[in-house]
């Protein structure tokens, strides 16, 4: 039977659902290091050997014996735990760590504490009642999507704003909702989405004389100030300003063939030309 490579012993270390974060970082390190130079050396041979012990089935099952009251602990938080959370990922860690034999510092003691607090039954009780009202108030999904929608184009919250946006089954815990949803920015967008348009579909407007030289682009080149635009539609695209006016419309310059998107606060209504 052929010699197992070192690429064989990393892919299967790298594979076990018990290792580490660290560890498993460094043997991605020591695997890549061995598919650039094709060999390993001496010191990190010794730690690949270190590392497939630590991991080895009966030191795993020894420390599954020795901890298992810890393991226990640890299994019943992380059900506790919304999935992808920074806690469940912390709760995995631990558990991990205990796996492997090694004895928890002071620290993550406390913050295991403290993560079971936020879980205790009150606490669930709590996250299931605003699971609930999430589904069932159609006024909170609508203001995460706008809000969702407006971040995707900031890089904040991008996480949780992708969630929103792609997958209408997610329902963000509320502390995540709050902090996307409430804020300062974020009411400025829902503010000028909520409020009725200032322009009639049909109607025609003009730029406004503070309007920024880069709305006024079409097909490549720059329309006129005082061009005549007619409004074809209104919320007509996703928010991208926390300002007030940010509605953004369609517009159809007249004598134009394309239409441009414009927020409200860089339109004003059109005076009739003198004859």
């Amino acid at each position: 039977m052929a010699r197992p490579t070192y690429r064989t012993r990393l892919e299967t270390l790298i594979n076990n659902p018990a290792i580490s974060g660290r560890d498993l970082d460094f043997a991605q390190s020591l695997l890549s290091y061995y598919e650039r130079k094709g060999r390993l050396s001496a010191g990190r041979a010794k730690w690949v050997a270190t590392l497939e012990e630590r991991y080895s089935p009966e030191k795993l099952l020894a420390a599954t014996k020795k901890h298992s009251a810890m393991l226990a602990r640890l299994n019943a938080i992380s059900s506790r735990c919304e999935a992808s959370s920074w806690a469940a990922g912390f709760v995995d860690s631990l558990t991990s760590q205990v796996k492997g034999d090694r004895r928890l510092s002071e620290r993550q003691l406390q913050i295991l504490k403290k993560i079971e607090a936020e879980h205790d039954d009150a606490a669930m009780a709590e996250r299931q009642k605003w699971v609930e009202s999430y589904k069932n108030d159609p006024t909170l999904r609508a203001d995460a999507l706008v809000v969702a929608k407006y971040y995707l184009s900031t890089g904040y919250f991008r996480d949780t704003a992708m969630s929103v946006t792609e997958d209408e089954s997610f329902i963000p815990t509320f502390s995540q909702y709050n902090k996307m949803v409430k804020n300062k920015y974020a009411q400025k967008v829902l503010a000028s989405h909520n409020a009725p348009a200032k322009y009639e579909v049909g109607s025609l407007v003009t730029f406004r004389a503070t309007a920024p030289s880069g709305v006024r682009y079409l097909d490549g080149a720059y329309i006129k100030r005082t061009i005549t635009l007619m409004v074809i539609d209104t919320d007509a695209a996703p928010i991208t300003s926390a300002a007030r006016g940010a509605k953004v419309y369609k517009l159809l310059p007249v004598g134009k063939a394309s239409t441009m998107m414009v927020e409200e606060r860089h339109i004003m209504k059109a005076r009739p030309k003198k004859k």
